[in-house]
């Protein structure tokens, strides 16, 4: 990034983060052929004569790009592979039968996709097909990063945009949409999607944009993609899943069959051998670790990347500039912030100062955020997610939660009155439980909202969806709680939740008493709010002098 060919914008930084990331690409089309005369598409042939949709005649050509009707001509497929092959991906193009199974087929595909293109007209149908399939497509995994494009020959582009959103707004009934109506764009949660036009189809003049030829789709749907992900930190994201991609096979190698003998072995010294599962997981993530400290995908994040986002989201209206000087010096000041940091600079910085010129960063840090953002509570929500980035666990929605060190629950007894708690149980003291077993806990305190300036802010948590409490922490022994819970009756000896109703879950004390899982505090953060007990609980309290006490030299 610092070469002489290095990116000089923003979207082509990260075009370029997207190109190394993209692998997988599946296209349906009933009319899909190798070449534009007339071959089959290899391997894919179709039971019985293809009929071409009955459609009224298209308006007569203008130009020699609109001297095919698209709508009844065969998709290039190998135009479309060459230009996906050219940027490193693999595409599989899947012709629709006409006898159903091509939707399961392609929902399958689709799975492991990174852009799924989907011709909007397969036989008869005039989107109905395309519809059903996007919506299995969506129902299968609707919190996967995706791209779908729809590829058409059908002019109508504004009445498929306004059929496909209304599709997806039912896959994501609580979710607003980004759209631009003139790009035929939509963002939806983790969904991007965008209606595209082949080549020669005569769309209204607003529209034109939206035409592209089957050998420049790929180059398309690169710069769609990038449209959907583009940020600093997705940017590190892409980079650090295409390293580990790019690396899969060596963190594979690490892992030879050859060392089985040794984990059977392992296993069998262990005073409770289910917990080599757990010992080969933390191996692997380890590996991963390593492949990302190699790998350094935080470097698409630094001060380079920076700079262009900025000039990216000026335009935007950044609230970073100086009403005492031009645009482009409050820029400057505020990338030399971003690389020294304000306690370096010392003087007052466009942006971070109030109307006597006094530097807010000190007495209220949330500030730093504010001229980055669209507005206020942009610039709070955004502080909200990424402190919880750093500080707490993601739950992929793999086994239910499990009580240890870090478990954030909130206590729903009767008369508990939002009671918040962190537990304190090692890790090594949550498995292998026998029986009944005491968990200690140290109750969170539930602050004012952060605008409030508090002191002994620790932690931040969503309780429901967009809805954060702040909690400080006082580590006294004192505070501490110890319900007690039954394990379960596994092998692993484990205090597990019960999923009720959604995606909440629920522990049970032996006295009956119900705690809704909450969080997962990472390990480190956790472990520090432990040390503080412990240290809290080792002060000795000896008897001193009192003039030595108070740290004063007798007098002569």
């Amino acid at each position: 990034m610092t070469s002489s060919d290095a990116p000089n914008d923003f979207h082509s930084l990260t075009q370029e983060v997207v190109k190394s990331f993209l692998h997988t690409v599946v296209v349906l089309d009933d009319r899909a052929e190798m070449s534009p005369d007339g071959g089959d598409l290899a391997g894919r042939g179709v039971p019985g004569p293809l009929k071409p949709p009955d459609y009224s005649p298209s308006p007569a050509p203008t130009s020699s790009e609109t001297s095919r009707d698209p709508r009844g001509a065969p998709l290039n497929a190998g135009a479309v592979i060459d230009g996906f092959a050219e940027i490193g991906s693999v595409c599989a193009v899947l012709k629709a039968d006409q006898g159903g199974e091509f939707q399961e087929r392609t929902v399958t595909a689709a799975r492991r996709a990174d852009i799924v293109i989907l011709d909007w007209t397969l036989h008869d149908s005039r989107g109905e097909e395309a519809l059903a399939i996007l919506r299995k497509i969506l129902s299968a995994d609707p919190e996967r990063l995706r791209l779908i494009a729809i590829y058409t020959g059908d002019p109508e582009l504004a009445a498929i945009y306004e059929r496909v959103r209304e599709e997806i707004r039912g896959v994501y009934p609580n979710k607003e949409p980004k759209e631009e109506d003139r790009s035929l764009r939509l963002t939806w949660g983790p969904l991007h999607v965008v209606i595209l036009a082949k080549s020669g189809t005569n769309v209204l003049p607003q529209f034109e944009n939206q035409k592209v030829a089957e050998d420049g789709l790929a180059d398309r749907l690169v710069t769609e993609f990038a449209e959907m992900t583009g940020g600093l930190i997705r940017n590190v994201a892409i980079q650090g899943i295409a390293g580990i991609r790019a690396n899969a096979h060596k963190i594979l190698a690490k892992f030879d069959p050859s060392l089985d003998p040794a984990y059977l072995g392992h296993r069998v010294l262990l005073p409770h051998p289910p917990e080599a599962e757990d010992h080969i997981e933390e191996a692997l993530g380890s590996e991963i670790a390593s492949v990302l400290e190699e790998h350094r995908p935080g470097k698409w994040a630094d001060i380079n990347a920076i700079k262009l986002w900025l000039a990216h989201h000026k335009p935007e209206g950044l609230r970073i500039s100086d009403p005492r000087g031009p645009q482009d010096d409050a820029m400057e000041e505020c990338c030399q912030l971003l690389v020294q940091g304000f306690e370096a600079l010392g003087a007052p910085v466009p942006g971070f100062t109030n109307e006597v010129g006094k530097n807010t960063l000190r007495k209220r840090p949330t500030k730093a955020t504010e001229p980055f953002a669209e507005d206020i509570e942009s610039a709070l929500r955004a502080d909200h997610r990424f402190a919880a980035l750093l500080q707490l666990k993601t739950r992929y929605r793999g086994r239910p939660p499990r009580l240890s060190i870090g478990t954030v629950l909130l206590d729903t007894s009767e008369g508990a009155q939002d009671s918040y708690l962190l537990c304190l149980q090692p890790k090594c003291d949550s498995v292998r439980l026998r029986g009944q077993t005491g968990f200690p806990f140290i109750p969170l305190v539930p602050l004012m909202d952060e605008g409030g300036g508090n002191e002994g802010l620790r932690l931040v948590v969503e309780i429901e969806s967009d809805q954060w409490e702040y909690f400080g922490i006082k580590p006294k022994p004192s505070e501490l709680l110890v319900p007690v819970f039954q394990p379960g009756d596994d092998t692993l000896g484990e205090v597990t939740a019960e999923k009720v109703q959604g995606d909440q879950f629920v522990f049970e004390d032996v006295d009956k008493r119900r705690y809704r899982w909450i969080a997962q505090v990472k390990d480190e953060h956790a472990l520090r709010v432990a040390g503080e007990v412990a240290a809290a609980m080792a002060r000795p309290g000896p008897n001193d002098a009192e003039w030595l006490r108070r740290g004063k030299y007798p007098r002569r």
